[in-house]
Parts: structure tokens; C-alpha cells; sequence
């Protein structure tokens, strides 16, 4: 019976230590796995982005870091008013002031975003502008529109024009606020090009790093306006807040759904993320996610600065089978190059090289592209930069050829003349000492007859002396 005992209770035994050491290794091969896992789960993942369309660029390289439909048009709504805002700094000056016109204020649509300015209020376009910015004040955006090209209409269409000029190409806008219209419409793409363009503006970055701001009374209303940004990703109190966001503009219209532009820097780089057609708090995650990659996996470098890479290149011009140097031309890239890498690249991993021809013929323009300079990254070129001539060097024209010719013959018979002067000049020079050696050999020779005369007289006269 206790033999029996004993054997049932090992059995108990084996199998309560098979079960946990099964266990145990379940559980191990459970956390290797895992680990595993999050081993290959690495930056360079690319964002789960749930927007329409999405892009992320380098703000200084223009260098697309990620994209989703990013050329797809869609309905921008009040991002619109990042081109409002580019234009008024463009084309004004903040402390100019704006009265509000009847058309500015009544023609915004019922229930829009606005900050009640009337009829025959005056206020600033800097005043404006944090309007737009922090509120996106519709009847603001429309006096920027009226104050910078008279009408709203011929507004749209210099926005539309100043899209193109930044290289947009699926762009219209019809108004500057970005209230719906079928034919106002952009990309990711193009939107993620005038935010660039906006950083570039210090006035910009000024204003749109703020989330509160203050009107004070004007010739209207008595009390002051409060206000207060609505992009979430800029405000401390907000669970999307995050301090590497520098500016950005919100949207939302039942068309477009919610659209959102956002800057962020960390160091030296400082990137664009766009994400349209969001629903919910999606273009806040969209957009921190997409932070996330960029800065995780890229950065900004300098290259070279234009001056380390300027150059000199002779200017030659030929004429009637002569060539002779007419100048020498500086030529260096417009601006210093940026590169975007991966995050982990050294500076040395970085090289430049210098195409150029040994000489030009005139005429060379200022601005005229007389060379490149390629940025070369482990020896691969990642990118090429036009050498701009920093001086013009023209043409002889035939009129100046013949001043030239006219000038050189005039020279010449000078020169002529001077060498004929000066022979004229050395002779009679010579005739001079000829004829004083002459007049003085002959007074000499005068001189030596008379003392001979003198000496044959004096001989005479002893000779008759003796005789006597």
C-alpha cells in the first residue's frame, strides 16, 4: 500500500514539474519572442497614417521624408489661409492699417470662424494676421485679401499665380479663407510648399509661435479682443501638445474634414507634416506620429556654404582670330546647401565636387549658370546645386570695337610721334655737340696757328738781333 502510495505521489510529482517546466519554456519563447519582436519594430518603420492624403518634408531641403496621396487633390478648407498670410508679408507692412468693407465682413458664411469686425472697423495687418493665425478670423482674411490686391476675387487669383511660382501644381483657391467652393482645392504636396515658403518670413515664425494674443480697442469696439489658438498641438494644456511644434494652421469644413499643417523642429532641422481629410482627433496623431519618423530617422546637414564653394573662372572673348582675357567672373550657389540624411550619418561622410569649364566666352550674365557643385554622400551624388555668375561681363559691341580700334590707332601715330619727336630731338641734340666739338677743335686750331705765327715772329726778331 505505502509502495503504491509513493508511486502514485512521484507521479504527481513528474507531472506537476512537466507542467511547469513546460510552462516556464512557454513563457520564455513567449518573452524571446516578443523581444524579438520589438528588435525589429525599429525607427525606420514607416508612420500608420489614417488621413486621405499626408505628406512629411525637410523644411530647408524641400526633401519628401513620407507621402500618402500626397498629389491627390482635396479641399483645404482654413489652411488656405497660410497663402493669405504669405501674401499680406509679401506684399504689406504689419503696421499698416485695414478698414474693413462691407463686402469683408457680410460675405462669410453663417456660423464661420470670425472675431466680429464690423463695417468701418480699422485695425492693423499685423493685428489681422493674428487673427487669421490664432482664430482664422474669415472676414480678417478678407480685408487682407482687399488691402493687398483691391478685391477678393483678383486676390484668389494672385494666389493662385503665387502657387505656381512656389512649384505647386494641383492648386486653385477662389477665396483667401478657404470656405468651401468645388473649384478651391490643393494637395498635401503643394500645401507642405507654402508653409516652406512661410518659414522663411521671421515675421511668420513670430506670429505663429503664439497661442494667445490680444487686440485692444479700436474705432468700433470698445472692449478687447481675446484670442486664443486653436491648433492642439501648441497649446500646454492639451493632450496633443508638443514642444517641438514652431507653427501651423487648423482647417475644417464638412467637405474637406479636418486639415492640418504643422512645423516642428528639433536642433538643426525643422520639418512639414500635412494631413487632410482627418476625422476625429486623427490629424493630431497623423502628425505627431509622423514627427516621430522624421526626427527619429532623419536630420538636416549643412553641405557647404556658399562661399566655401565660390570659384573664379576667366572670361575670354575672341576677335578677328585673337583671343585675349576680357575679365574674371566669381560664381558660387545662390545659397548654402542643405542636405537631408539619416539621422546617424557623420559630416565626414560628406564631400563636394566642383564642375566648371576652364574658361567662358563673353558675354556672361549676372546670375547666368556657368557651373555645378554635386553633394556627394559616402561618394554617392545626393545632390546637384547650379554655380551662379556674381557679375556680368558683356560683349564688345562693334561701337565700342571701333572706339577701341580708333583709340589703339591714336596710340599708335602717338606713339609715333613720340618716337619721331624724340629722333628729332637726339639729332639736333647731336648737331648741337657736333657743331660745339667743331667750334671748339676750331678755336683750337686758331688758337695753335696764332702761337705758331707768335713763335716764328719771336724767332725772327732773335735772329736779326744777332745779326746786328
Amino acid at each position: 500500500m505505502k509502495k503504491s502510495f509513493f508511486s502514485l505521489f512521484l507521479a504527481f510529482l513528474l507531472t506537476v514539474f512537466s507542467f511547469t517546466s513546460a510552462f516556464a519554456m512557454s513563457e520564455t519563447e513567449s518573452t524571446a519572442s516578443s523581444d524579438e519582436q520589438k528588435s525589429t519594430q525599429t525607427s525606420n518603420d514607416q508612420p500608420d497614417v489614417t488621413a486621405e492624403a499626408a505628406i512629411l518634408i525637410d523644411a530647408v531641403t524641400g526633401e519628401i521624408l513620407y507621402e500618402k496621396n500626397a498629389y491627390e487633390t482635396m479641399y483645404p478648407a482654413s489652411i488656405t489661409k497660410l497663402m493669405t498670410v504669405l501674401l499680406a508679408l509679401e506684399n504689406g507692412s504689419l503696421s499698416d492699417e485695414l478698414t474693413m468693407s462691407h463686402e469683408a465682413v457680410f460675405s462669410i458664411e453663417y456660423g464661420s470662424s470670425h472675431i466680429a469686425l464690423d463695417e468701418g472697423e480699422v485695425i492693423t495687418l499685423e493685428q489681422a494676421l493674428y487673427a487669421i493665425m490664432l482664430q482664422s478670423a474669415n472676414e480678417a482674411s478678407n480685408a487682407v485679401a482687399e488691402y493687398v490686391d483691391g478685391s477678393i476675387e483678383a486676390f484668389a487669383a494672385h494666389m493662385t499665380e503665387r502657387a505656381k511660382e512656389l512649384g505647386c501644381q494641383n492648386t486653385h483657391f477662389t477665396n483667401a479663407n478657404g470656405l468651401h467652393d468645388e473649384n478651391h482645392y490643393t494637395t498635401a504636396y503643394d500645401m507642405a510648399l507654402i508653409m516652406k515658403e512661410l518659414l522663411k518670413h521671421e515675421e511668420f515664425r513670430t506670429i505663429a509661435k503664439e497661442t494667445y494674443y490680444e487686440i485692444p480697442p479700436t474705432n468700433l469696439q470698445s472692449e478687447t479682443r481675446y484670442l486664443h489658438g486653436q491648433h492642439q498641438m501648441m497649446r500646454s494644456n492639451s493632450a496633443y501638445y508638443r514642444e517641438d511644434v514652431i507653427a501651423g494652421k487648423t482647417g475644417f469644413t464638412n467637405e474637406a474634414l479636418n486639415t492640418l499643417v504643422t512645423a516642428a523642429s528639433e536642433g538643426d532641422t525643422t520639418l512639414i507634416a500635412v494631413t487632410l481629410g482627418c476625422t476625429g482627433a486623427n490629424h493630431y496623431t497623423d502628425t505627431a506620429a509622423l514627427f516621430d519618423y522624421g526626427f527619429a530617422n532623419f536630420k538636416t546637414m549643412l553641405a557647404a556654404t556658399a562661399a566655401s564653394v565660390a570659384t573664379q573662372i576667366p572670361v575670354m572673348e575672341t576677335y578677328e582670330d585673337k583671343t585675349e582675357e576680357k575679365g574674371v567672373i566669381s560664381a558660387m550657389p545662390a545659397e548654402d546647401i542643405y542636405i537631408t540624411v539619416p539621422f546617424d550619418t557623420d559630416a565626414s561622410a560628406v564631400t563636394t565636387q566642383i564642375l566648371k569649364e576652364d574658361s567662358l566666352s563673353t558675354p556672361v550674365e549676372q546670375g547666368a549658370v556657368v557651373g555645378t557643385v554635386s553633394v556627394l554622400l559616402n561618394g554617392q551624388t545626393v545632390k546637384t546645386v547650379d554655380l551662379l555668375s556674381t557679375q556680368s561681363i558683356a560683349a564688345t559691341t562693334a561701337e565700342e570695337r571701333a572706339a577701341m580700334e580708333e583709340a589703339a590707332r591714336n596710340a599708335l601715330l602717338k606713339k609715333i610721334g613720340i618716337i619721331a619727336g624724340s629722333v628729332l630731338l637726339a639729332f639736333c641734340i647731336l648737331l648741337c655737340i657736333t657743331r660745339t666739338i667743331g667750334k671748339i677743335r676750331h678755336e683750337k686750331r686758331r688758337k695753335a696757328r696764332k702761337m705758331a705765327r707768335k713763335r716764328r715772329l719771336q724767332n725772327h726778331n732773335h735772329s736779326h738781333n744777332k745779326h746786328i
